[in-house]
C-alpha cells in the first residue's frame, strides 16, 4: 500500500521502532533469573514470579527502569527470604549496575533510522509518542540525535484507546490523515487502528511481551514492513 497521497501526519513510537530497548530488560532479567535457580529454585516457578509481579507493577508504578529495578529487588528479597542458601545480594548489584546504563546513554538506533527520517521529515510532519516516565523518555530522545526530525514528541503515561483519541482532538488532526508507526500491536498499532488512523508495524524479534497482542487489521489501514528503511517506499 501506498500511503504518500494519504497521510500528513507520521506518529512515531521511539523504544524498539526507533532504537533498541526491551533486550537491555531481558539481558537483566536473565541474569537475574539465574542468579535465584543457582540457589536451588526451579526456573519456571521464577519466571512465572517475575511475571506475575511485573505485571501488577506496571499496573500500579507504571513504566520505566526505576520500576523495573524495583521488581529485582522485591524479588531478590522475597527469594533470598526463601532460600536455604545465600543468595549474594553483589551480584544482585551488578545485574543492576549494568541494567541502569543503558537509559542513560544514547540509544542504538537501528539501521536506516536517521536517512529514513531525514527523508520523511521534507514531506510530512513527524511527532514521537512514547509511554512511560516521562524524564527517563525525554532523556533517550535528546541523546538518540532524532529531534531535528520532529516537530514535536509526546510522553504519555500510557498508550491506548483514549491517548489516541484525545492526541487527535487536541491536535486537531485527522484520524483518516495520520499514521502511527511502531513494534507494539497493543500500544502503537491497534488502538490506532480502532481511531480511524492508518498504522505501519514494524515487527522486532524482541518486542516486550506485554505488547503483544493480535494485530487487527481494519479497513486495510494497516501496511507491515520488515524493516524501518522500507518506509521511503511507501510513503
Amino acid at each position: 500500500m501506498i500511503l504518500s497521497e494519504k497521510i500528513e501526519i507520521i506518529l512515531f513510537d521511539a523504544d524498539d521502532t526507533l532504537w533498541a530497548n526491551n533486550i537491555y530488560y531481558l539481558k537483566a532479567i536473565d541474569e537475574f533469573i539465574n542468579l535465584i535457580t543457582a540457589a536451588g529454585f526451579q526456573r519456571d516457578m521464577v519466571e512465572n514470579t517475575f511475571d506475575e509481579l511485573e505485571i501488577k507493577v506496571v499496573k500500579e508504578r507504571g513504566y520505566g527502569s526505576q520500576n523495573f529495578v524495583f521488581i529485582l529487588e522485591s524479588l531478590f528479597a522475597e527469594f533470598s527470604g526463601k532460600s536455604k542458601k545465600l543468595i549474594d545480594r553483589a551480584n544482585l548489584e551488578k545485574i543492576i549496575t549494568q541494567f541502569n546504563l543503558h537509559p542513560i546513554q544514547p540509544p542504538v538506533l537501528f539501521a536506516g533510522v536517521i536517512e529514513t527520517l531525514e527523508y520523511l521529515s521534507k514531506k510530512y510532519r513527524l511527532y514521537l509518542l512514547t509511554k512511560g516516565d516521562y524524564t527517563e523518555q525525554q532523556g533517550k530522545i535528546q541523546r538518540a540525535g532524532v529531534l531535528p526530525y520532529f516537530t514535536d514528541y509526546f510522553i504519555p503515561d500510557e498508550k491506548d484507546d483514549t491517548t489516541y483519541k484525545n492526541l487527535l482532538k487536541e491536535m486537531k488532526w485527522k484520524a483518516e490523515s495520520t499514521c502511527m508507526v511502531g513494534n507494539s500491536p497493543k500500544s502503537d498499532i491497534n488502538p490506532a487502528l480502532r481511531n480511524g488512523m492508518y498504522a505501519v508495524f514494524i515487527p522486532y524479534k524482541e518486542t516486550w511481551k506485554l505488547d503483544k497482542e493480535p494485530v487487527q487489521s481494519i479497513d486495510g489501514r494497516l501496511v507491515i514492513l520488515e524493516n524501518f528503511s522500507d518506509l521511503k517506499k511507501i510513503f
